[in-house]
């Protein structure tokens, strides 16, 4: 297995990068996660949780290679960023190869990119992102659905 880690920079440049990898026809699979929450007594992070990503390409005769998505990549916590995230999930609900795992993923970012995909991996089973589903997943990512997001701006 071969794992690399997606350097990341601003929420908008993020974003594209994973709409890109998500067009890309060598893309096999894309599964999104949503980082764990906070934690009572855990200091205020308003960023939290977190979109966290898994792409797995299939090279011929190499096998998988995994690029990770984690850190202070992308989240739904302010209106801004939301509308970042919903450009993802439009893109992702069309795709037909995106999934999500319904398991919060702990926070990744300062393990060995390897050691990333296999906790991302290990964490269950994971489902479609469409139409249907995309509720669940945003669910994952702020107390508010979608539509309030909406309604409040």
């Amino acid at each position: 297995m071969v794992a690399l880690r997606y350097d990341v920079k601003s929420t908008s440049v993020n974003v594209r990068a994973l709409c890109d990898m998500i067009r890309d026809g060598n893309s096999d699979q894309i599964i999104l996660f949503a980082s764990e929450r906070n934690k009572p007594d855990d200091e205020d992070d308003n960023n939290l949780p977190l979109v966290a990503a898994l792409v797995q390409y299939t090279i011929p005769h190499i096998g998988h290679v995994y690029v990770v998505f984690d850190g202070l990549f992308l989240t739904a916590a302010r209106y801004p960023r939301y509308l970042e995230v919903r450009d993802l999930l439009e893109l992702a609900e069309s795709s037909g190869k995106v999934f999500f795992c319904q398991q919060p993923v702990p926070l990744t970012s300062s393990l060995p990119p390897e050691q990333a995909v296999e906790t991302m991996k290990a964490l269950g089973s994971i489902k479609p992102l469409d139409v249907s589903s995309r509720a669940s997943y945003f669910s994952l990512l702020s107390h508010f659905s979608e539509q309030a997001y909406v309604d409040m701006h």
